[in-house]
């Protein structure tokens, strides 16, 4: 018997797109019409390589899960319960609790996101009442802290100019701007993208900068813009078109219970994940309709704007339904044995035995098109 707790991922290298976008009179941005996008048969993909990761009773996730990638190992935190930071080796060995939440020595008082510096040091963010906290875990395991702030953010990222660049999304009164940099002790520096959102708003909790390399990509919910942030500042980069999954027109309008309703009745779409190389954008979209969730996963050429899309299930049961980075060509995907078993069958290689629990596993694919 499978208990559900798995990550898988997958790498491709990709090299060109067909035409099914457009660019406007605004040249630094590339727009996309979600309706419009090609269909890539994920049949040409080419799996050359699997990496077993360890899974046990003590590092037990769900199905949603961050994932960080140094060259200490691999670190994934369960969004749903955000008591722990998992460690592996990057050959697949479980190494431990890199965090945990609680009130012993060493331990977190709350977990919304985390980084890996360029030492290979575990930077936390922990945000209680008004305030936010970044953290420090060395390898030895001692916690000290950064800084504290009274910007109340909800994710953070590390840009390589220095820094920080932490968000806080619409939640007013307490968020003035969406999104803040520090320097290196907390003092804010710059804001960008003033909240002027007019009701009150719940904070969501979500992902909102994407590291490529030393690319950086910022999403919010509730819009449909792509943002790169570089020394010029924060600003867009990609525009989608969500066609009938658009926000309603007077959604910024109401209050929020009532354009949440409005939301559920239409259906909306939503930035699942973003990430991007040289050549492409990589746009993981969540679609949630009468019909159930599903999610359209979009490559976007940067020189052409031209873009493809999969469709992958919103409950992870496709091999290249959620990808989670994107480096030098590379694609990285999450997904489960279980999948794997059921999609691939005989193809699997004999050290991805079937366990008590289904485990995660680092897959390496190549795709031509």
């Amino acid at each position: 018997m499978y208990f559900r707790v798995s990550l898988i991922m997958a790498v491709l290298t990709f090299f060109s797109c067909n035409n099914n976008s457009e660019r406007t009179e605004d040249e630094s941005i590339i727009y996309v019409q979600l309706d419009d996008s090609d269909l890539f048969d994920t049949e040409k993909f080419e799996i050359l390589a699997f990496v077993p990761l360890e899974m046990n009773q003590y590092n037990l996730m769900g199905l949603d899960i961050r994932v960080r990638q140094s060259n200490n190992g691999i670190y994934m935190m369960d969004i749903g319960m955000r008591d722990a930071i998992q460690q592996f080796s990057l050959d697949g060995n479980y190494v431990g609790a890199a965090a945990s939440v609680g009130e012993g020595p060493n331990q977190l008082l709350g977990l919304q996101d985390f980084q890996l510096d360029a030492q290979g040091d575990l930077l936390v963010l922990s945000s209680l009442g008004d305030q936010s906290k970044i953290l420090k875990i060395d390898a030895s395991g001692q916690l000290s802290e950064v800084f504290t702030t009274e910007y109340l953010a909800g994710s953070f990222s590390l840009p390589s100019s220095g820094g920080f660049l932490l968000a806080g999304g619409y939640n007013l009164p307490i968020v003035t701007n969406r999104v803040v940099l520090t320097d290196a002790s907390g003092r804010i520096q710059s804001a960008f993208l003033p909240n002027d959102y007019e009701n009150e708003m719940l904070p969501m909790g979500e992902r909102n900068f994407y590291e490529s390399g030393d690319n950086l990509l910022y999403t919010e919910i509730f819009n449909n813009r792509i943002y790169a942030y570089t020394a010029e500042g924060l600003n867009p980069v990609v525009e989608i078109d969500m066609g009938k999954y658009s926000l309603p027109d007077d959604f910024w309008k109401v209050d929020l219970m009532q354009g949440f309703s409005q939301l559920q009745e239409q259906g909306f779409a939503t930035f699942k994940a973003v990430f991007e190389d040289d050549s492409h954008y990589l746009v993981n979209i969540h679609i949630q309709g009468n019909d159930g969730s599903i999610k359209k996963i979009l490559l976007i050429n940067k020189k052409t704007g031209d873009s493809l899309y999969w469709d992958g299930s919103s409950a992870e049961e496709e091999l290249y339904s959620d990808p989670i980075s994107m480096k030098n060509g590379e694609i990285v995907f999450l997904t489960y044995h279980s999948v794997l078993q059921d999609k691939l069958a005989n193809k699997l290689p004999s050290n991805l035995t079937e366990q008590q629990f289904d485990y995660p596993v680092l897959i390496t694919a190549k795709v031509s098109y």
